[in-house]
């Protein structure tokens, strides 16, 4: 078994290893028209625009990793199956069941690796492109207010916005703070604003602002408005600043986002979904070694062309899925956590059923 083992990782190592570096570049290659756009129509500097790119590269190996493992997997076993490798391997008295073991340690071990890339080293990468970009246009007025972030800076105040665009805003989020947590919250379906010196004005539209009654913590006023305008300070001696996304903090960071957040009565619906698809994503290598044994079972072929289509398929089905149990999730039509691993569950119990289904087959 062990000269068998040896057998098969060498060659699933370099079908992964070529996947990998080939579905890394076609990616690098895709994005590199965003370089272009900095330095020929926002004139950035081409050293500065290949410096903030290179950030960027550790967020595209999440996503490369787990497909270069369906590739690869796709391919040995084809080739196993194709070459009557297999049925020589169980003729020898060597299981099914053991080859599929020395593929779901890989899974395993690949999908811990990917967890810390993202716990660790994805999120520091993203913040720091965010913050090269900020400095790049520290000018321009959008990079006090960023979407889909908890903008604490301002006084007694939190804001968060879906959207910008310059200086228009989509769905915005006010929570106005004292010292037993929210007792205003403001909503509107767009705004504009303006920075003013050490204030932040801004001019919403189509919305309501509720304020709780002091009386009782229970009841709250609504006032429905078409326009409405509010001005909001700064922290004393702050500057503006860059605040981290959900995307861009740890783990940790995270959870420690989500109990403030609740302490405060804000539902932290953005971090709990970033924290269960982090850690989901993560262990889509497993999931796709499952799925990717399963299918190969049926395919049974060799050929890269074939195995690279259906890798591409299952992979975009897979990330489409994840995306549609976001959107579900932001509508409160399911749990973060059942929204997120749902994909996963899924995809896991389908290459399952194949691998059952089809284990007869040589």
């Amino acid at each position: 078994m062990k000269i068998l083992r040896n057998y098969i990782l060498k060659d699933f190592l370099s079908s992964f290893f070529f996947s990998l570096l080939s579905l890394t570049l076609v990616m690098v290659l895709g994005n590199l028209i965003k370089v272009s756009d900095m330095v020929i129509r926002k004139g950035v500097s081409l050293t500065e625009s290949l410096k903030i790119f290179s950030l960027f590269i550790p967020y595209i190996l999440g996503f490369t990793l787990p497909l270069s493992i369906l590739l690869s997997i796709l391919l040995v076993m084809g080739r196993l199956i194709a070459d009557n490798e297999l049925i020589a391997i169980n003729v020898a008295g060597i299981s099914f069941t053991r080859i599929l073991i020395v593929f779901a340690i890989i899974g395993i071990i690949f999908s811990l690796t990917l967890l810390i890339l993202n716990d660790k080293i994805v999120p520091h990468f993203h913040y720091y492109y965010r913050q090269h970009i900020a400095n790049i246009y520290a000018k321009n007025i959008t990079a006090i207010i960023e979407p889909r972030v908890y903008l604490d800076n301002f006084t007694n105040t939190i804001i968060y916005v879906d959207d910008v665009k310059e200086n228009k805003l989509k769905n915005i989020f006010i929570y106005e703070i004292d010292d037993k947590g929210a007792n205003k919250l403001t909503y509107a379906k767009s705004g504009n604003f303006v920075l003013d010196k050490s204030i932040l004005k801004m001019k919403l539209e189509n919305g309501f602002r509720d304020e709780i009654n002091p009386k009782n913590k229970k009841e709250f006023y609504r006032l429905d408005f078409q326009v409405f305008f509010i001005d909001i300070p700064l922290q004393k001696g702050e500057q503006p600043e860059i605040k981290k996304k959900s995307s861009d903090m740890n783990i940790k960071e995270i959870k420690d986002n989500i109990n403030h957040l609740r302490k405060l009565n804000i539902q932290p619906t953005k971090f709990l979904i970033e924290l269960h698809k982090r850690i989901s994503l993560s262990f889509s290598p497993l999931i796709f070694t499952i799925l990717g044994f399963g299918i190969s079972l049926i395919i049974r072929h060799k050929e890269k062309s074939i195995n690279f289509g259906v890798a591409i398929s299952i992979a975009g089905l897979y990330y489409l899925l994840i995306l549609l149990g976001e959107i579900i999730v932001t509508h409160n039509l399911l749990t973060p956590f059942i929204g997120m691993w749902a994909p996963n569950i899924l995809v896991g119990a389908i290459g399952i059923s194949l691998i059952l289904k089809n284990a007869h087959i040589r």
